[in-house]
């Protein structure tokens, strides 16, 4: 029986509220679409070590091979610090260890260029530098090892020829353990001139990652700028290497400066969990620094590209760039031939593969976009003014209304008094200040409400309904139109979530939707909240507190049977599943027939949809539909109608993921429905053909 205080339940006046917050929400959502859309080109890069590498394996010219990779699709090769030991094998230094010329002088073998060292000059842990075949990278050096050292382990032991003396370690660490500190021969120098200019000339773009300084100070980070003009090239982008960005951590605010100067934006390594970015300290607050002009990039993880294979490898780019905003794809290449093919035909086949992938896609191979506000002048991070977020906080607060009014049967008075008093308190905060925590709970309120709201909109349409509904086509048509209606209203909270989070911050991922996991349970708690105060399921409505404790402890008196056990197994591994599956970390792995079936919906659907969504909630739906117009008892519908509600709120949650463009995650919703109304129909036409035999099963236990 419906309860009197759920009657005449929707307030027209925040009705009105919501329809002009939709309105302003959804011109936000074009305006981030706009941005988003504007920022559509792609970045692909390699490390220029890794393509020597690939030269020095398969013994062919460098050059040959840079212009093969660059006519195969990748533009911009990223140029590390170099090193001693880099730069003795290729001739361009002299190196010796102190260990080397002891051992030298007592075998009374030849020292060289080094026999010009004095003996008292002479000691075990030190490097001695001197010219190789090209005289200025020497000054270079010299000029390289006083700023990371310092005068106190740097100096001058021959003048004639020059020879440069640097004490420290120098033990030669395998790859595989440059996570130790590095010794004076492998340890990072600067920038490269030679290098730079080389790539340059070639016509690459150059990406440079050079490494913080101990105890960096400015005149440390102007001799990057200064060996990058030296050079003469255009150095279009800066991506940290290591644990810390260059300036960290009290000259983060001058890099900044100066990478503005320069035009140089920042590229933020996503972390390998997929989940905002790599552990580098300084990392925000550069990116803050440099305005936002930033861009995402994505690498597979070394250790897992040993494991995988170039198909695999293959199905993530594309998918990667248009799911997650990535801009720089960081191209690592395969080291071992497979199937009779050598290292250059594998890598060149890759990069052409991903750039064809990109391209299909609707990107532009180029200059990694950013998000920058439309219609200005050079450069500016999108931030909408706050003022566009009050219709929105004031719409959720009048959803937010509406559901407590539903659950406590609010008069209209107490209605208009308790929203009014939420959207100036919200307000208030916004205006204040940047009011993050605020549109963080505000987007947490829109994923929790709007879904519980739209199914209340679906409990009166099934309350509408007076006779028991035998065609099961019937019942399938309205499932279907009555789903469509569901998730459009739960679009609503997804348009409030989407508005009052966006922003470059949001879209960079730098800040985060923090409530994942509760928007997944908070909808179902929400809805059984409802359920049970609408259809008065434990009897007590109207009747006081001391009733409703009364009947929760016989709930909790009631004997166990086998069949409590088995539903009560189900829905423990429902929810272990539906909560564990969320996110990146979760404990639940995947199935392989699930990862078959990902990549089938991802080749045949503009957005793969979510399980939560088409194998669980929209099915759900379908046969919460089918229990109302059956009349099935109350309990069996208030199961339903919880797991009906997971679709909605996992399309809302889809929303969260701002780095995600809104029209993908609108898309993803619109497929789901998709899917979701077969699997529906599936479970219809089974239960629905088992429905005469369960009920004559049970006729026939009654009899006995």
């Amino acid at each position: 029986m419906q309860v009197n205080l759920m009657k005449n339940r929707y307030n027209p006046v925040l009705l009105a509220v919501i329809a002009i917050g939709l309105a302003w929400a959804l011109w936000l959502n074009w305006t981030r679409h706009q941005v988003e859309q504007a920022n559509n080109t792609v970045e692909m890069a390699m490390e220029y070590e890794g393509l020597r590498k690939v030269a020095a394996l398969e013994g062919l010219p460098e050059d040959e091979v840079l212009l093969q990779f660059k006519d195969a699709g990748i533009n911009s090769l990223m140029i590390f610090d170099t090193t001693l030991d880099r730069l003795t094998k290729k001739g361009e230094i002299q190196t010796a260890t102190g260990g080397e010329l002891r051992q030298a002088a007592s075998l009374g073998a030849g020292k060289g260029v080094f026999a010009h060292v004095a003996p008292q000059a002479l000691q075990e842990s030190a490097a001695y530098v001197a010219a190789g075949n090209n005289p200025a990278v020497l000054a270079d050096v010299e000029e390289d090892l006083l700023l990371r050292y310092g005068k106190e382990r740097v100096a001058v032991v021959s003048d004639q020829p020059r020879i440069i003396r640097v004490l420290g370690s120098t033990e030669l660490l395998p790859e595989s353990k440059y996570d130790e500190p590095l010794g004076l021969l492998q340890a990072p120098l600067g920038l490269p001139v030679r290098d730079m200019q080389k790539v340059s000339a070639l016509g690459f773009k150059v990406i440079v990652r050079p490494q913080n300084y101990v105890g960096v100070n400015e005149a440390q980070i102007d001799s990057i700028f200064a060996r990058i003009k030296k050079a003469g090239v255009r150095v279009h982008a800066y991506m940290p290497c290591g644990t810390e960005t260059v300036g960290y951590p009290d000259k983060l605010e001058y890099l900044g400066q100066k990478m503005q100067e320069n035009k140089m934006k920042l590229v933020m390594l996503e972390h390998y969990t997929q989940l905002r970015f790599a552990q580098i300290d300084g990392l925000i607050p550069l990116s803050e620094f440099n305005k936002y002009y930033a861009a995402r990039s994505y690498v597979i993880d070394a250790l897992e590209q040993k494991k995988i294979g170039v198909d695999t490898a293959l199905r993530r780019w594309a998918l990667t760039d248009e799911e997650r905003n990535i801009r720089v794809n960081y191209i690592r290449p395969f080291l071992m031939p497979v199937e009779g093919k050598d290292i250059m035909q594998i890598n060149l086949q890759y990069v052409r593969d991903i750039k064809k992938s990109v391209e299909a896609r609707g990107f532009t191979i180029g200059d990694a976009g950013v998000f920058a506000a439309a219609g200005q002048d050079g450069y500016e991070p999108y931030f909408p003014a706050k003022s566009n977020f009050i219709p929105i906080a004031a719409a959720i607060a009048a959803g937010v209304t509406l559901y407590l009014a539903l659950l406590f049967g609010l008069s209209g008075t107490k209605q208009l008094a308790l929203w009014g008093a939420l959207s100036l308190a919200c307000a208030g905060v916004l205006l204040l200040g940047r009011g993050l925590l605020l549109r963080q709970l505000l987007a947490l309120a829109a994923a929790g409400v709007f879904p519980v709201l739209s199914m209340s909109v679906i409990f009166s349409v099934w309350e509408a309904n007076k006779n028991k509904v035998s065609s099961l086509l019937v019942i399938i048509w309205k499932a279907i139109w009555q789903l469509a209606l569901a998730v459009a209203l739960s679009l609503v909270g997804a348009a409030f979530l989407s508005a009052i989070l966006t922003d470059s911050r949001f879209l960079l991922e730098i800040d985060i939707y923090r409530g994942v996991k509760l928007t997944f349970i908070l909808p179902v708690l929400l809805t059984a909240i409802l359920f049970i105060a609408r259809y008065d399921l434990l009897q007590v409505v109207g009747k006081g507190v001391k009733l409703l404790l009364a009947r929760l402890n016989g709930l909790l008196d009631t004997g166990l049977t086998f069949k409590h056990v088995a539903v009560l197994l189900v829905l423990l591994f429902v929810a272990f599943y539906f909560v564990g599956r969320s996110g990146h970390t979760g404990g639940v792995p995947v199935p392989a027939i699930e990862l078959k079936m990902r990549a089938f919906l991802e080749q045949v659907m503009y957005a793969r949809p979510r399980e939560k969504e088409f194998m669980i909630g929209h099915p759900a739906f379908f046969l919460a539909v089918l229990a109302a117009y059956r009349c099935a008892p109350r309990w069996w519908q208030f199961v339903l109608a919880c797991g009906a509600v997971i679709g909605q709120g996992s399309l809302v949650q889809t929303f969260c993921h701002m780095r995600t463009p809104v029209m993908m995650s609108l898309m993803r919703a619109v497929d789901g429905y998709a899917v979701g109304v077969v699997f529906g129909i599936i479970g219809i036409l089974v239960i629905g053909l088992l429905w005469p035999a369960w009920d004559n099963w049970q006729r026939s236990c009654l009899k006995q």
